[in-house]
């Protein structure tokens, strides 16, 4: 899309001077390649889109009735704006919206006379109704009101006769119709779907999304679609469950450190989501993490890395968008943690904002993402969904030109005027401070300057037009029954999953080369830990119902981000695994339970191999408790043992983001999987028994304990003191670092190169030469940090470049070639208000994680007055090495001359002591 408004990559920079704009020219061009030929869908230009927005908006004329003041039986259809649908038979003008239906009734109807009345019910006017006085609930949301006019509703307050609370009988009711001149526009800036049953917890009505807008079908406006999104579609209803392909989470994705396989991963999620009716994605997630502990980290995409979740986050939109589906990135902005998210505020400078959790939703934006959602918290002790200085960073700082609408009752009044362009639910959650359900809503809309109103609109029109959705959406609820019940997973699809979780499975450890498990090699294996049977959980499955929407399994984490797995399609760590070794003639010892201590001692002692499967999950609305997996001190105790049984011991481990291994020194190998969808057990059969090497490498820091990472803050205020300084880039002590992961071979980095740009988008460009010396044939992932300057005020390190090579056999090569542009040399300087190019001497780091570098080299930006951080850091290590080797051959010399004085010995006396020493005085 960025690319469309310029005849080159090189025409676009020359016409964007400012530096932002030259780096998203940068990202675009540098995926273009990717996109080029892929996409099914190619969105029209913004420009073009909001010329059609405009015309529009100019006939948006028509008044709405809005009604309200409606008791419970009928409150879904309280404040809801009723829209023109034509006449009846008797020339009565009849309205309707989302269901429901205002219309007049001239005669007598039911088993009892009625004079002529207008009638509210969630029945169409030429269908048959049942009676409103046989009440059997049958009839509980219909109203009606007395009149003889069939030309208008009545409007003003009037009493209608309807039936309220859990009673079956009929009562009166004070209620009121009003027409609303900008009814036509505020229909786009409110949701609707959603209501509280009898007082009861709100609830999403059967067969509608997530979030939902009507349609307008006088002006050919589609409703809006919109589906929650993590790891596919979300199966609101059991009915659902198995319909679609439950992917490996965001998380997950991000640990394969591949654009291309997140583009095919967007893709498909884009052909089932448009196959079950829907024309947006809520997602993607694209949070750097901050809080190890943050029960939503399985569902965001960047990992503790802003560069890694930039590159992924517009991979994950042109994927998705090229089937035309608009996605919504989220949350906007600083939502790191769940603790008291609906109240605590965050506060973060604005160089550590830039930095460090601004990047991926700046590539969202570069990617031509639709719309934006914002977040429950406060920032500096504004809510997010009003906050004026972030909404107008976003609209106008950083180039965004779709729709911002807010979190699921995440709004505590109208913000037009601040930003926020669509309230979603569209009923409010009745706490304190919320905002209002829809009539006091739009009653407060009318106080806001039209302008407002209007640019709200026509952001929200934009979207629809660029993505083409009058043309494609294929249902407006509550009539899109057949499309949720459609089975859309696809053998590709599941095949992608399969594919996609097996890259993502990191090996942290294998000593020994304990794996893969080859069946020449081994004759039995034991399987044993909770996880490995684990069976997949459904909120809405029985006895698993209300109160457990937040609840997550060993496959996908709990809350919105959830997608039940169907049990035929769950492919478990045992079953996948077992399955595998039949199939190579290896024995499998099964004891999937952690309560039987001594059986799985036994277990393991009788087969060659023990592999343990362990786990934890997390859900949205509340952080974890520990980083501790599920059994804690227990299972320590279990794989203590088994390790003992043992001594060839392999931990599989599933979760929701980073995890302590207290026992990780005492077995052979651990792999990691962050959550693996409904393929899982596949994925680690694949990789365990080396039909697929292991390609994974971690987005995150696996902390060395609870200690070495940033705990969630119960406080009002939580302040980000911390800045730059976390993951990788801070004092704290990893098991396993960032960027870490083995695989079964071993690769070689040839010394460095430096060469020219010959285009506007690169200013530096690193080349080396990577090649596999090891046994076989495996991908690398290359991974270049940038040590900057020490004015630029940057941590000692920071991600700059990666670069998955392809499957490499032993003893060949890959050119490997990193660009560096303009803003990847540039640092924010708050008082400069923007991105500053750093000048002076870098260090190009090039390795293999953040803490296995394997090449350095260093290159100057204008002026090399003084080192940069990474090489002052180098120079004070070589120093403090090379003054305790001059000490140490001092303190050796000065000694033997002193013993020679005092003991008098000869040249061989000493000589032969030494060689008669013991080995602990050698080692001192």
């Amino acid at each position: 899309a960025v690319l469309s408004e310029a005849s080159s990559c090189a025409d676009f920079v020359a016409r964007s001077p400012s530096l932002p704009a030259m780096s998203r020219a940068a990202r675009a061009c540098a995926l273009s390649a990717l996109v080029a030929g892929a996409a099914a869908f190619e969105p029209l230009p913004w420009d073009e889109a909001y010329k059609k927005a405009e015309a529009t908006l100019a006939r948006m004329t028509v008044p709405l009735i809005e009604v309200s003041g409606l008791c419970q039986k009928q409150i879904f259809a309280d404040g809801l704006l009723f829209q023109p649908q034509g006449h009846l038979e008797d020339g009565s003008p009849y309205y309707g919206v989302g269901g429901m239906y205002l219309y007049f009734e001239p005669s007598s109807y039911g088993k009892q006379e009625t004079k002529s009345r207008w009638i509210l019910s969630e029945t169409e006017p030429h269908k048959a109704r049942s009676s409103d006085f046989e009440c059997a609930g049958t009839c509980n949301k219909t109203a009606s009101v007395e009149c003889g006019s069939k030309d208008t509703p009545p409007l003003g307050k009037h009493t209608w006769l309807m039936q309220c609370g859990h009673t079956d009988k009929l009562s009166e009711q004070s209620v009121t119709l009003r027409e609303v001149p900008q009814g036509e526009k505020y229909t786009l800036l409110r949701g609707l779907g959603w209501e509280h049953p009898l007082g009861d917890w709100f609830n999403l009505r059967k067969w509608w999304y997530i979030g939902n807008t009507p349609a307008i079908p006088r002006l050919d406006i589609p409703s809006l679609n919109m589906q929650d999104a993590a790891g596919g579609f979300r199966t609101m209803w059991t009915e659902t469950v198995g319909s679609v392909t439950v992917f490996p989470s965001l998380l997950a994705m991000a640990a394969t450190w591949n654009d291309k396989t997140v583009f095919a991963f967007g893709q498909a999620l884009g052909k089932e989501f448009s196959a079950k009716g829907a024309n947006a994605i809520l997602g993607p997630s694209v949070n750097v993490h901050r809080v190890a502990r943050n029960g939503r980290n399985f569902e965001y995409l960047s990992g503790e890395d802003p560069y890694l979740g930039s590159k992924l986050t517009t991979a994950y939109v042109v994927g998705v968008q090229s089937e035309g589906i608009f996605g919504v990135a989220k949350h906007w902005v600083f939502n790191e943690q769940e603790t008291r998210r609906n109240g605590e505020s965050s506060e973060v400078d604005d160089k550590t904002a830039w930095e460090l959790y601004l990047p991926p939703f700046q590539a969202a934006i570069d990617a031509g993402v639709g719309a934006f959602m914002c977040s429950y918290n406060k920032v500096d002790g504004i809510d997010s969904c009003s906050n004026p200085k972030y909404l107008d960073i976003l609209h106008n700082k950083m180039g965004f030109r779709g729709f911002v609408q807010s979190d699921w009752w995440a709004t505590h009044s109208t913000s037009n005027a601040a930003g926020l362009d669509q309230e979603m639910p569209g009923i409010g959650s009745g706490d304190s401070g919320a905002v209002p359900d829809h009539a006091e809503y739009f009653d407060a809309l009318e106080l806001h300057e039209k302008s407002a109103v209007d640019i709200s609109a026509k952001r929200i029109l934009a979207v629809m037009y660029r993505m083409n959705l009058p043309e494609t959406t294929k249902c407006s609820p509550p009539n899109c029954k057949d499309y949720f019940l459609t089975d859309v997973s696809t053998p590709e699809h599941v095949s992608l999953a399969r594919s996609s979780a097996a890259k993502s499975v990191v090996l942290l450890k294998n000593e020994g080369d304990i794996l893969p498990l080859l069946a020449g090699s081994i004759k039995s294996i034991a399987i044993i830990g909770y996880a490995s049977n684990a069976s997949a959980f459904d909120p809405n499955g029985l006895g698993q119902g209300q109160g457990a929407w937040h609840t997550g399994d060993y496959y996908s984490g709990g809350g919105s981000g959830h997608v039940a797995a169907a049990p035929l399609t769950t492919v478990t760590a045992l079953a996948g695994l077992s399955r595998r070794a039949a199939a190579l003639g290896i024995e499998v010892i099964a004891e999937p339970t952690s309560t039987r201590l001594s059986a799985a001692e036994t277990a393991a002692s009788k087969a060659d191999v023990a592999i343990v499967v362990v786990g934890t999950t997390s859900g949205e609305s509340e952080d974890r408790v520990s980083l501790s997996l599920d059994g804690g001190a227990d299972l320590d105790v279990l794989i203590d043992s088994v390790s003992k049984a043992n001594k060839n011991t392999v931990v599989l481990v599933q979760a929701p983001g980073a995890v302590t291994m207290p026992w990780r020194t005492s077995v052979r190998g651990i792999m990691i999987l962050f959550l693996g969808g409904q393929e899982t057990g596949n994925a680690w059969a694949d990789v365990v028994f080396g039909s697929v090497p292991p390609e994974g490498r971690l987005p995150i820091m696996l902390p060395e304990t609870e200690w070495d990472a940033i705990p969630p803050n119960s406080q009002v205020h939580v302040p980000y003191t911390e800045g730059l300084q976390t993951s990788y880039r801070s004092d704290f002590q990893a098991a396993y670092p960032f960027g870490h992961g083995l695989t079964y071979t071993k690769f070689e980095y040839a010394a460095l190169v430096n060469v020219s740009c010959a285009d506007l988008t690169c200013h530096t460009r690193i080349v080396t030469t990577v090649t596999n010396v090891g046994t076989g044939s495996a991908p690398d992932v290359v991974q270049l940090y940038l040590g900057f300057p020490r004015a630029a005020g940057q941590p000692k390190m920071i991600l700059k470049g990666f670069k998955k090579t392809g499957a490499l056999a032993p003893g060949a090569s890959e050119v490997v070639t990193l660009n560096l542009t303009e803003r990847d040399l540039s640092y924010y300087d708050p008082g400069r208000g923007g991105f500053v190019k750093a000048t002076g001497s870098f260090t190009a780091m090039l390795g293999a994680s953040s803490a296995d570098i394997r090449q350095t080299m260093t290159f100057c930006v204008g002026t090399c007055d003084e080192p940069s951080e990474a090489s002052s850091a180098i120079f004070v290590l070589s120093f403090i090495v090379a003054a305790i080797i001059v000490v140490g051959i001092v303190g050796g010399l000065v000694w033997r001359l002193t013993h020679r004085r005092d003991g008098g010995e000869s040249e061989g006396e000493y000589l032969s002591d030494e060689e008669g020493s013991s080995d602990t005085d050698k080692g001192s």
